[in-house]
């Protein structure tokens, strides 16, 4: 979470608005699904939505959704990707008429809820639950960094991440593109990397990830 919430119009009024914390829960089982996704070329989009598909998802088919999602987990969650697999399944926001959101999407949208004005450590307990199911299936993550203060908006992410042959599994915070990267979200990455490469610094996994 942001030490320090970016303030989208400079309103006093939308100081004031509720934080929303927005949910979609990773289960043991979808964590497992994920994992055996993790094995596939995920530059072969044919290969990779037939797996989805055979998984139970919904797939998009020839066309990307209106959030250029491609498929649909049953939980809720939209996959997004080019050439990778990005899950988010938490998003940290206010809604504010006159800001980046006016009304709240992902508390409306089936699979999904709402917590208004939780907890400051709300968001960052959900990327430590998920984070704690692919440690119960992997074992503890072969890289947890933490990238430092952004210097736009003084977030602070970590990543915590699995080599799992050329891919990598990620579980990350970010900046969320529907509210034009004015908030932030939580999200499961698949991404190809040799299984030879380094991993990037950190300071350059936010280019790399997303």
């Amino acid at each position: 979470m942001s030490d320090e919430p970016f303030d989208t119009t400079d309103d006093d009024d939308e100081d004031e608005a509720p934080w929303i914390v927005a949910t979609c829960p990773v289960s043991p089982e979808l964590a497992a699904q994920i994992v055996e996704m993790t094995k596939l070329d995920w530059e072969d989009p044919e290969l990779t939505e037939q797996a989805m598909v055979s998984a139970g998802w919904r797939s998009t088919g020839d066309y990307l959704g209106d959030l250029n999602e491609k498929a649909y987990t049953p939980a809720g969650h939209l996959v997004h990707g080019d050439d990778c697999f990005a899950m988010p399944f938490a998003y940290e926001y206010h809604v504010h008429p006159d800001g980046a959101i006016t009304e709240d999407y992902w508390g409306e949208q089936p699979g999904w809820q709402s917590h208004i004005d939780p907890p400051d450590d709300a968001f960052d307990a959900q990327l430590d639950a998920v984070a704690a199911q692919f440690t119960t299936l992997l074992g503890p993550p072969d890289h947890d960094v933490t990238h430092e203060s952004h210097p736009d908006f003084d977030y602070r992410w970590r990543y915590r991440i699995w080599r799992r042959g050329d891919n990598l599994l990620v579980v990350a915070p970010g900046l969320d593109e529907f509210s034009y990267s004015q908030f932030e979200h939580a999200f499961v990455q698949i991404r190809p990397l040799p299984a030879d490469a380094p991993l990037p610094p950190a300071s350059e996994l936010p280019d790399f990830l997303w």
